[in-house]
C-alpha cells in the first residue's frame, strides 16, 4: 500500500468547506455529500421556521426530505465506521486520539438524529407552534453538531486518508457503497449531490464526469429542482 506512489487529484471546493487536502483519492463525492448536508439542514430550518401549520402536506413533504438526508448520512457515516476507521486504526496508530475523536462526534450526531426525527414525527402528526420549536431547536443543534463533524473530518480526518488508502481501494470503497442504494435511490442521490452547486465546481465536475453519468445527472437535476421548488417554498 503505496499511496506516495499516485498522483494528486484535483480537488473541489464547495461553500462550507472546510479544506480541500492534496492527495491521490478524489474526495468530489465526499464533499458533495458534506455539502448536501449542510446545505439541506439550513433549507429544513428556514422552511419549518416560515410553514403554515395547516399546511399539512408540505409538512409531510419536508418530514421525508429529512428522512432522506438522514439516510444518505447514515449511509456515508456507515461506510466510515466500517470500512474507513478500522483501515486507519492499522495503519496510523500515531493518529487514534484523531480517529477516536471522529467516532466520537458520529454518536454526538446520532442523539440528534434521534431527536430530530422524532421531533418532525411529532410536527408532522399535530403541528403546533410549541412542536416547531423543538424541531427547530433538534434540527439547528444536529446542523451545528455535524457541521463541526465534518470541518474535523475535512481538516483532520481525509489527509489521513489521502496518506493511507489507495485509489484502488477507494473505488472499491464506492461500489459496495453504490451497490446499497439500489437503482432508484441512487438516481435520487445523483439528483441531490447536485443540486445548487456553484457554477465553477459544475463545470469541473462535468468536465471528467463519464456521460452516462451527465445524463443521469441532467434528468435527476431536474426532477429534483421541481421538488425543491416546492419544499423549499
Amino acid at each position: 500500500m503505496h499511496t506516495a506512489d499516485h498522483p494528486n487529484v484535483p480537488q473541489i471546493m464547495l461553500p462550507g468547506q472546510a479544506a480541500a487536502a492534496p492527495g491521490p483519492l478524489d474526495m468530489a463525492n465526499m464533499y458533495l455529500a458534506h455539502y448536501g448536508f449542510r446545505r439541506d439542514l439550513g433549507h429544513l430550518l428556514t422552511a419549518i421556521g416560515r410553514i403554515r401549520l395547516d399546511d399539512r402536506r408540505r409538512v409531510s413533504a419536508l418530514r421525508e426530505h429529512h428522512a432522506w438526508v438522514l439516510f444518505v448520512l447514515h449511509h456515508h457515516h456507515t461506510a466510515e465506521d466500517e470500512k474507513i476507521w478500522p483501515r486507519l486504526r492499522e495503519r496510523a496508530p500515531g493518529a487514534i486520539g484523531t480517529i477516536d475523536a471522529l467516532e466520537a462526534e458520529h454518536e454526538a450526531c446520532d442523539h440528534w438524529i434521534r431527536e430530530s426525527t422524532e421531533a418532525f414525527q411529532a410536527f408532522d402528526s399535530g403541528p403546533s407552534e410549541q412542536g416547531r420549536e423543538r424541531l427547530t431547536t433538534a434540527l439547528r443543534t444536529l446542523a451545528d453538531t455535524l457541521g463541526a463533524h465534518l470541518a474535523h473530518e475535512e481538516t483532520d480526518g481525509i489527509p489521513l486518508m489521502m496518506a493511507h488508502i489507495t485509489p484502488e481501494e477507494d473505488a472499491e470503497m464506492h461500489k459496495t457503497i453504490m451497490k446499497d442504494y439500489g437503482l432508484r435511490k441512487l438516481v435520487r442521490l445523483v439528483g441531490w449531490t447536485s443540486a445548487e452547486v456553484p457554477a465553477d465546481v459544475e463545470a469541473q465536475l462535468r468536465a471528467t464526469a463519464p456521460r452516462q453519468l451527465l445524463m443521469i445527472s441532467n434528468l435527476a437535476g431536474r426532477r429534483y429542482r421541481r421538488r425543491t421548488a416546492y419544499l423549499w417554498g
